[in-house]
């Protein structure tokens, strides 16, 4: 038996959403309806992210790519989290609807291989961005995810395992129906504690490692 923690990055481990803040730089006006539209669920993630991308030039990405490095800001105890992981035994994996060219060189500045690592691609081989789904859905889906982190945790969990889940926002809401347990901030604490879903609330890394060292926290009523 396994304990699984299945961690989002854009406003979780990052302190904003990366796509979001892309989007701010490169296509203010048109992209702020689709956003919009995808937080009031008028869209799906999916197609939201894709027609964002398709606002920018191919000529642009490397522009794109050093400013998201650039402007990619940590939220406190990171490291430190992923340390605690480790000593335990625990699988943490890092599952993001966001892009290899800013979720890739974060993780590998705290990790050298203790951390599995699910993200995007853009193409440039259009005149537009074009997004490449890393895990698009499974037939289990109703579809419309991007990535889709129900399907990720599908092909990790084995039977017996214990699945945590850390996120923020709606896009980690079917990843949080599916945890034993869920670390939530933002959008996706308003809605486990409606679903009551077993969870704690955190502002950084430092709260999560503070309720896995804590035997008396909740969490541990709900892991092997």
């Amino acid at each position: 038996m396994t304990v699984r923690l299945i961690c989002d990055f854009d406003g979780t481990i990052s302190e904003r959403d990366m796509i979001t803040t892309i989007m701010e730089r490169f296509a203010p006006e048109e992209s702020k309806p689709i956003i919009e539209a995808v937080k009031q669920g008028r869209r799906t993630v999916k197609d939201g992210v894709e027609a964002m991308f398709q606002l920018i030039p191919s000529d642009q990405y490397d522009e794109v790519a050093r400013f998201a490095q650039d402007h990619t800001r940590v939220r406190h105890g990171f490291p430190q989290f992923i340390h605690t992981c480790a000593q335990l035994g625990w699988k943490l994996s890092v599952v993001s609807g966001g892009f290899d060219f800013f979720v890739l060189p974060i993780i590998h500045k705290f990790s050298t291989g203790a951390v599995d690592i699910y993200c995007n691609h853009l193409d440039t081989s259009g005149r537009r961005l074009h997004v490449q789904w890393s895990h698009p859905c499974d037939p289990a889906c109703e579809g419309g995810c991007g990535l889709c982190k129900p399907s990720v945790i599908r092909e990790l969990v084995q039977p017996g395992d214990s699945v945590i889940v850390i996120g923020d926002g709606v896009t980690d809401f079917k990843a949080a129906q599916m945890a034993d347990f869920v670390f939530a901030r933002a959008q996706l604490l308003a809605l486990v504690e409606e679903r009551g879903i077993p969870h704690l609330p955190f502002t950084t890394f430092d709260d999560i490692v503070a309720a896995i060292d804590d035997r008396e926290a909740s969490l541990h009523a709900y892991i092997q």
